[in-house]
């Protein structure tokens, strides 16, 4: 067998091999039928989910505005403000999340788990994912694969490009990476989600569900790989700097798994999930971190060493 060869029968076997471990290849099959979606004129919407630099929050509010001008009453927050109990009495919800290493962040399926029965709400993802992105897609399905198990009807997703907020990339030296999508999110993107809302809502009037698929994606396979511990293998030191911390407290508000204690100057190692969140978001540069022993700096800084503003949508500007 030659060396093409092997190499193309080792990549088919790994597709085929990430093709039929797919947890969502189908996410109702004969044992676990569809339930039938709760459709026609939706009162009250539910838009929740879970952004560390903004850029999916701004998507859920454009959908939200959108919503609104139909007529909706809409509740949109971070999840972490919003009581999974509360899901149930909705007529549609609208789930949305970064792609974080090639998924669906953990700490946004634990609350999505802890929602209860929804049979037959209409449910919708939206995701942002940075550059070209990878298996932004199979992350949307995840998204409403969990969401369908709570018996919720999947009624449409978006994906929304932007820059990357990955901080170790920038940081070292890799910025052309992320320039060349220095104009994303822009009036196109906004345009798109819009379309989105439009489109979700009309599949809940119409009562068709939406035919949530996954599919083979490069990230498909790395997805499975521990790559949280493998960058935290990489990251040197990280930490609370004491003497150029202000105390706003937004980086202990903004963790998701309450890892960081700027009082104490200190990041429970084992317990941080890597999401940056920390060090994009300090306005002090108080986040000490290094990255195969360089410092990492922020997304803010980012903005601001190469002269970029994001756009803010017309609707969001008031």
């Amino acid at each position: 067998m030659s060396r093409e060869t092997r190499k193309s029968f080792i990549i088919k076997t790994a597709a085929a091999a990430a093709a039929l471990s797919i947890p969502g290849a189908g996410l109702f099959s004969e044992e676990k039928p569809r339930p039938a979606m709760k459709f026609g004129k939706p009162k009250k919407a539910l838009v929740v989910w879970y952004s560390q630099t903004g850029h999916t929050r701004r998507i859920g509010r454009i959908i939200a505005r959108a919503w609104e001008r139909k007529g909706l009453k809409v509740t949109t927050a971070d999840y972490r403000e919003i009581d999974a109990a509360a899901a149930p009495s909705y007529d549609i919800i609208a789930v949305g999340s970064p792609v974080y290493y090639l998924d669906v962040p953990g700490n946004l399926m634990e609350w999505i788990s802890s929602v209860p029965a929804i049979d037959g709400i209409p449910v919708a993802a939206f995701v942002t994912f940075g550059g070209k992105g990878d298996n932004q897609h199979n992350t949307a399905c995840a998204i409403l694969e969990a969401l369908a198990g709570k018996g919720g009807v999947p009624a449409g997703m978006g994906l929304f490009g932007n820059m990357s907020t990955y901080a170790p990339t920038w940081s070292m030296g890799n910025e052309s990476r992320i320039l060349k999508f220095r104009n994303l999110p822009d009036g196109e993107t906004y345009a798109r989600a819009r379309a989105c809302a439009a489109d979700i809502l009309g599949t809940v009037r119409r009562g068709t569900p939406f035919p949530a698929e996954m599919r083979f994606e490069a990230g498909t396979i790395f997805r499975h790989l521990p790559q949280i511990a493998g960058t935290r293998f990489l990251i040197g030191e990280h930490r609370v700097d004491r003497t150029r911390c202000i105390q706003c407290l937004r980086c202990e508000k903004g963790c998701p798994v309450q890892a960081i204690h700027p009082g104490e100057g200190s990041v429970e190692r084992k317990k941080c999930i890597l999401c940056m969140g920390c060090v994009n978001n300090c306005p002090a540069d108080a986040v000490a971190m290094t990255f195969l022993g360089r410092k990492v700096y922020g997304f803010r800084e980012f903005l601001r060493r190469n002269n970029i503003e994001i756009a803010e949508p017309e609707e969001l500007a008031d």
